[in-house]
């Protein structure tokens, strides 16, 4: 499990840990079954409070990506096919609203916001 906390982002810290730990789930980099370090561990490496890293994992188990037993440790949920792609898909479209968002309130046209993701998506091999 890699995280990369930025003091300087906008982000909270713990979405910067929800975020990373819920891609890494998303694209197999954490595997179903993989036991995560504990919260504690979590916080003393990345040199922060443990406050932000139980909110982040709270997140993950509410929205399925992690389950805890007691006892034992918490582990990255086995996800079926169909609900790993639902959540990339969910999360691909919460993206793409705020970057559309983001555009527009720029003063960028749907034409244009169009035009661009068209470009992007033909430079896709």
């Amino acid at each position: 499990m890699d995280l990369v906390i930025s003091q300087r982002s906008d982000k909270p810290i713990y979405t910067q840990i929800y975020e990373q730990i819920a891609r890494q789930i998303m694209t197999g980099k954490l595997a179903a079954g993989e036991k995560l370090l504990p919260i504690r561990t979590v916080a003393l490496n990345l040199r922060i409070s443990v406050i932000p890293v139980k909110q982040a994992w709270e997140q993950l188990e509410r929205e399925g990506f992690i389950s805890t037993a007691a006892g034992r440790g918490t582990f990255v949920s086995n996800l079926e096919h169909k609900e790993l792609s639902d959540i990339r898909v969910s999360s691909a479209e919460s993206a793409m609203l705020n970057a559309i968002n983001d555009c527009l309130s720029m003063g960028v046209s749907k034409d244009e916001i169009l035009s661009i993701v068209n470009k992007h998506l033909s430079n896709e091999k």
